[in-house]
């Protein structure tokens, strides 16, 4: 019988926690309603699940439900985010980071082609002196997804706040791995990096918006279209469990050291979250890198360029030359990782690392 390799790509996505796939389940079933449908008990029902379910974001982030808008994950929220704010606003300037996440640099790109200025930081310390009295908009993630780096969010907000410039996070790889105290203006982030399911994920808007698509008006008119029910209880419900999330960080440090001793080049900066690990074997051949560490599930950066082929724009960004970009990877743990497994991948590395370098 094949052995399933251990998985060390929790940052790529996570496995739905049973206690959430069990609050899901009798809306797949018996509450089945479409919490459109206002004039019977089925709708009623329905509608009553998604209202106390963004009772329950508006709770763990702070804000009121209003500003909770339910989307089908990062992505959208992000799109919803940079262009729901711009909308209908004189070009002006705009900054980001070479280091997000294609969701955001991607938007930026299609920005710059219908007119508007683009900074593109290639270091945070830069983003003062970037600002400049036309810049309406910045998005800077509050983790990177890569090398787990965390940014000082409370100080990009205070800069945006004293000059009246609307803040942008997209927070995908921060909920469940930090504690968010005040938060930036528009949040973003997906219900699949915290044991939820999937196809779900939420934007915190706490300033005004305009809508990108348009339909039945649902979700005040900014995302339109049926709300999915289940999908939306079982991110509530993985919101809700965030504490249970937030408890293993020591372990995530422990791991991380333990894990740090066997690679030659650590990529993952001090200010990190515990729980990435980004490594790179410089002289090694990617594909070959795969193969001998077959045994582990890991990536070697986003799991939107795995199919690509390139080496990673976060690293070469780092200042990696092309090949190590490639020949690094990715350990992500999370809340299945055990001490066990941790013990078989230290084991791994210290019997077939000496053959890749």
């Amino acid at each position: 019988m094949m052995h399933q390799p251990i998985y060390l790509d929790y940052a790529a996505t996570t496995p739905v926690h049973p206690e959430v796939l069990s609050a899901m389940l009798p809306y797949f079933t018996e509450v089945f309603g479409n919490a459109g449908s206002s004039a019977h008990l089925y709708g009623w029902r329905a509608a009553e699940a998604v209202e106390q379910s963004r009772a329950t974001l508006a709770t763990y982030f702070q804000v009121k439900p209003s500003e909770v808008v339910f989307t089908s994950g990062a992505t959208e929220s992000i799109n919803l985010a940079i262009r729901g704010f711009l909308q209908g606003k004189p070009k002006g300037h705009l900054i980001t980071s070479v280091m997000e996440h294609k969701a955001v640099l991607e938007v930026f790109h299609a920005l710059e082609v219908e007119g508007w200025s683009v900074t593109y930081l290639t270091d945070i310390a830069e983003l003062e002196k970037a600002i400049s009295p036309e810049t309406i908009f910045i998005s800077l993630m509050l983790v990177n997804n890569e090398v787990g780096t965390i940014l000082d969010y409370e100080e990009v907000l205070r800069l945006c706040e004293a000059r009246g410039i609307c803040f942008h996070t997209d927070a995908t790889q921060a909920i469940g791995k930090l504690s968010l105290t005040k938060l930036p203006h528009l949040l973003s982030f997906s219900g699949h990096k915290i044991y939820g399911p999937k196809g779900i994920g939420a934007l915190i808007a706490r300033v005004p918006l305009q809508p990108i698509h348009y339909g039945g008006g649902q979700e005040r008119g900014l995302r339109p279209g049926t709300l999915p029910v289940p999908l939306i209880v079982g991110l509530a419900k993985a919101v809700e469990m965030i504490p249970d999330w937030l408890s293993k960080a020591s372990f995530y440090q422990d791991a991380k050291e333990r894990l740090s001793s066997y690679l030659p080049l650590i990529n993952s900066p001090e200010n990190s979250v515990p729980s990435i690990l980004n490594f790179t074997l410089k002289g090694a051949d990617w594909e070959k890198m795969f193969q001998v560490l077959n045994g582990l599930a890991f990536s070697n950066g986003s799991a939107c360029n795995a199919k690509t082929e390139l080496p990673s724009h976060v690293l070469k960004a780092l200042g990696h030359s092309d090949e190590d970009a490639l020949a690094s990877g990715r350990f992500s743990l999370g809340y299945f990782t055990t001490n066990e497994e941790i013990d078989r991948v230290c084991d791994i590395l210290s019997h077939h690392l000496p053959t890749l370098l």
